[in-house]
């Protein structure tokens, strides 16, 4: 089934899109995804900062800290099946709208919890309602824009998600002496709550649908549902499989180090001050956002080259796990130059999800994109609190934390690399089809 978009009723109501949308309207629309998700990626990383805060107020061990921190993943994955099927029926516009008030009720929670329970809790609903960020952008930007233009649109997203990490990280650690962990989580209610507005009023709407064919990978059901059959074409599908370590290991552990463990690293491993560790994650953030801005720069010209997204994501993962190695156990003075180049090979990792929904019909968007990013946040969650788990257990047999963290950044290296391989080599065992949109004459490719 197709649906047929119009303009909000606050400005031209009758008026329906010319797709793929363009200029100003485009820009719009844009804007209004990537408030949200700058919102989502504030409360993501907020916990680098405010860790010692948290350790010291609630006296919770590190296995405690990455649980609390993982929480906010619990919450995310929760809701990412049940979203894409809202995504699908309803539309980006509603559904975001409506689950982003959990993040509003979490934050307000959070700042009020007073015992560690009530902070899981809280953060599990954080966790649940800016889990539409960044997929009902993807859902979006597919129906709304070129295929052409998918690439670009992550990393300009990631360009703003990245802006919230940086706007939660040195500027925080500024203002949380007058005002207190608690009034942070005041303030950021209030922003999210901005941000539902905005998309509420800024995005289109789906007015009315409009019946087409059915095709061979549609279940019979008008609606998406939970069916095997509405869900088969994913979960069956040859690419999905082999893109899936990349996702679950390589970009959830990357927000697993980047949400949590970086800055405790920083104090513990390198013996940094926490003000000096904050700036320096405020460096890896900067240094992310703009190799997002990069990726979104470079990507059309070496498209013009012969080389396209996919090739380009290659390189940069299997070049991050170099720098990775580096960073990790390479423990100069100097060892902030490896992160920020770790940040700038990272950045490519959300491109495997612009690229995963144009295997797909359109109509199948918002059910890939929450299929494929569940996967990204269990990988988060895993690692973040598996990290804190293998920690403890390094303590516990005696070794100093250099050490336990050595152990710990190891395995997940490890883990990392297995994956990759199978991403190099799925190929030759898996091979990968297209499916046709049914309302496009032609599907663009991703070479494989």
């Amino acid at each position: 089934m197709s649906r047929m978009h119009y303009s909000h009723w606050y400005g031209r109501p009758n008026d329906r899109l010319k797709l793929p949308v363009e200029g100003g309207f485009a820009l719009r629309i844009f804007l209004c995804f990537a408030m949200a998700y700058f919102m989502s990626y504030a409360f993501r990383t907020i916990n680098v900062v405010i860790a010692p805060d948290l350790v010291r107020d609630l006296q919770i061990s590190n296995a405690d800290l990455g649980l609390l921190s993982s929480a906010y993943f619990v919450g995310f994955g929760m809701t990412q099946i049940p979203l894409g099927l809202a995504l699908d029926r309803f539309g980006p516009r509603i559904t975001e709208a409506w689950v982003m008030t959990l993040a509003v009720i979490g934050a307000i929670i959070f700042a009020l919890a007073e015992n560690f329970n009530t902070l899981v809790i809280a953060r599990i609903l954080i966790g649940m309602g800016v889990s539409a960020c960044l997929m009902a952008a993807f859902s979006g930007f597919r129906a709304w824009y070129a295929p052409s233009q998918q690439g670009q649109l992550a990393s300009a997203m990631l360009v703003f998600g990245t802006s919230g990490a940086l706007a939660s990280t040195w500027p925080v650690h500024l203002v949380t002496p007058y005002i207190g962990w608690r009034g942070v989580f005041l303030l950021l209610a209030g922003l999210s709550f901005l941000a539902i507005l905005i998309l509420y009023f800024g995005l289109p709407v789906r007015k009315q649908y409009q019946q087409h064919q059915q095709t061979n990978h549609e279940p019979p059901s008008s609606h998406a549902n939970l069916s095997w059959q509405s869900y088969q074409p994913i979960l069956t599908n040859p690419f999905f499989w082999r893109i899936l370590p990349l996702g679950t290991f390589c970009y959830g552990g990357f927000i697993a180090i980047q949400t949590l463990w970086f800055g405790p690293w920083l104090i513990e491993v390198m013996e940094y001050q926490p003000s000096t560790a904050a700036q320096i994650v405020f460096g890896f953030n900067t240094v992310l956002l703009v190799a997002y801005l990069f990726n979104a720069w470079i990507l059309p010209k070496l498209a013009k080259r012969g080389i396209d997204t996919m090739r380009y994501m290659t390189w940069m993962v299997g070049a991050s796990m170099v720098m990775q190695a580096c960073a990790y156990f390479w423990q100069t003075p100097l060892v902030w130059i490896w992160w920020y180049l770790f940040a700038i090979t990272c950045a490519s990792f959300v491109l495997a999800q612009s690229i995963i929904v144009l295997y797909f019909p359109k109509h199948y968007s918002g059910r890939v994109s929450t299929t494929y990013n569940l996967t990204l946040f269990i990988g988060a969650f895993i690692v973040q609190w598996g990290i804190g788990h293998l920690l403890d257990f390094g303590i516990a047999m005696g070794w100093n934390k250099t050490s336990a963290y050595d152990l710990a950044l190891a395995v997940f290296l490890i883990v990392q690399i297995a994956g990759f391989i199978w991403f190099l080599i799925a190929p030759k065992y898996y091979p990968a089809a297209f499916f046709r949109d049914d309302d496009e004459e032609e599907n663009t490719p991703v070479t494989t």
